[in-house]
């Protein structure tokens, strides 16, 4: 009978664990962007024609190189890194700021929630700027179901999915929706 009890129990937690994580997909909450001035004078000055990109990369320690650097058919793309507080709480207004690293420039916010943040920068870049921001990733080298157990257990990874897909919920219109890229 307890053993009955006990894994009743234990399903049912991880029933409304499991469905929290699965929420959190369809439940979209884009905080605010603020920018910097650095940031805003280097968002303001994009160019007309060439439209702003980014490639979103891991956090590196402050003032380090850039964890990856864009490749060389994306030109002068900025590089986007989100990093996650220690404390873990909802942030409700990101700050932007523009940094100048290793000859790259480094927009960088924090965030409780990386594909969130992705998804709030670009809209409001496409808000300030008028321009279709896109934004480029790299494709982890780990099997899908790798992927998603990740997702499922420790909350992180799939956040190129969630970002296209906050993107989709935020932006009905694909003309004026920002472009997730992935290779």
């Amino acid at each position: 009978m307890q053993l009955v009890v006990a894994g009743g129990t234990l399903a049912l937690l991880l029933a409304v664990w499991v469905g929290a994580r699965l929420c959190r997909i369809y439940a979209p909450r884009l905080p605010g962007v603020r920018l910097d001035a650095a940031a805003a004078c280097l968002v303001d000055q994009a160019p007309d024609g060439g439209g702003l990109r980014l490639f979103a990369c891991v956090p590196t320690p402050e003032g380090g190189p850039p964890s990856a650097v864009p490749p060389p058919e994306l030109g002068a793309a900025l590089v986007l890194e989100v990093a996650a507080p220690g404390d873990a709480r909802h942030i409700a207004t990101l700050t932007v700021a523009a940094q100048r690293r290793d000859g790259r420039t480094v927009l960088r916010t924090e965030s409780w929630d990386v594909a969130d943040a992705i998804a709030a920068v670009l809209l409001h870049l496409r808000d300030r700027t008028g321009l279709t921001p896109s934004v480029h990733f790299c494709w982890p080298d780990r099997h899908p179901l790798a992927q998603w157990l990740q997702f499922l257990l420790l909350g992180t990874g799939q956040t190129v999915l969630l970002t296209r897909h906050l993107l989709q919920e935020a932006e009905p219109d694909p003309d004026r929706r920002p472009i997730v890229f992935v290779s």
